[in-house]
């Protein structure tokens, strides 16, 4: 099992401090195609809690803005910037959750087409308390229920941990979660390490277009119609029409019809086996 700090030995240095930055490291395990679910993808993500609230993303998203800033810092040395993307392991949980407290107002962020979208919402989870408790990593846990975008949960809290959080959307309960699952095993967050402080928390808001559920599914059908319309209206643009776009294997330049069809060929594969979100509802 991967561990950044010992969970243990994490916890009694949390009850020591009173620091106020902690970080909570989970395994996000999840099955992206419904009808393959031999499919199994394993991502590290970072629950980031400070005393005004609390962000849940990617640590892929961390690793990029490292390299990119090494990079930027690199052309600044030498006088010329190039920015190598394909240095960068992709993440595949592409979504932030950021809570406000105390309200635990949740705002869910993501990103397709060249949009950064959020949703706000403030919805309490309905959590149903159970007596059965075991012991993870060292720490007495509490099990919980709830229903959750129409799957069943179920999760382990410690309120040896005075902190209402847990990974993705899930707050609530008296304690912190350390694990959850829904009920069919297609999305899990178990709990691998902790941090006592954290120094860079990765969420970058500036272009965000606040949108309701609505308007999001319908952005997304849109997307999903016609996956290379961006493409095409740039070229359409009197400001790029003679911008030359090369391959970054082949370095070989690429036409406008080469860029359209490898857009909606990469993206129309992306449809069809990464299909099974957390809330199928927005994608539907």
């Amino acid at each position: 099992m991967i561990k950044q700090i010992s969970i243990l030995f994490a916890f009694i240095f949390y009850l020591q401090s009173n620091a106020q930055n902690q970080r909570f490291i989970y395994e996000y395990t999840f099955k992206p195609d419904s009808l393959n679910k031999e499919i199994v993808l394993k991502e590290i993500m970072n629950l980031d809690v400070t005393k005004d609230g609390s962000i849940f993303y990617s640590q892929l998203l961390l690793d990029r803005d490292s390299i990119f800033n090494a990079q930027f810092e690199q052309g600044r040395k030498t006088g010329t910037i190039i920015l190598d993307a394909r240095k960068i392991k992709k993440s595949q949980a592409n979504f932030l959750v950021s809570k406000k407290y105390p309200n635990h107002e949740t705002i869910f962020h993501t990103s397709f087409n060249a949009l950064d979208l959020s949703i706000k919402e403030n919805k309490k989870m309905n959590w149903v308390i159970l007596p059965e408790t075991k012991t993870i990593e060292g720490l007495k846990v509490q099990k919980a229920t709830t229903n959750f975008v129409g799957k069943n949960w179920t999760a382990w809290f410690t309120d040896d941990i005075q902190i209402q959080d847990g990974p993705y959307k899930f707050s609530g309960l008296p304690g912190l979660i350390l694990n959850i699952e829904d009920e069919k095993g297609d999305h899990a967050f178990n709990i691998i390490g902790i941090k006592k402080q954290f120094h860079t928390t990765y969420l970058n808001k500036s272009k965000e277009i606040v949108v309701t559920e609505e308007k999001f599914n319908k952005l997304w059908n849109e997307y999903k119609k016609d996956p290379a319309k961006n493409i095409k209206l740039i070229h359409a643009s009197s400001e790029m029409s003679d911008t030359i776009f090369y391959d970054s294997n082949t370095k070989s330049p690429l036409t406008k019809q080469d860029l359209i069809r490898n857009k909606e060929e990469g993206d129309r594969k992306f449809f069809k086996h990464y299909n099974n979100f957390i809330e199928l509802q927005l994608y539907k």
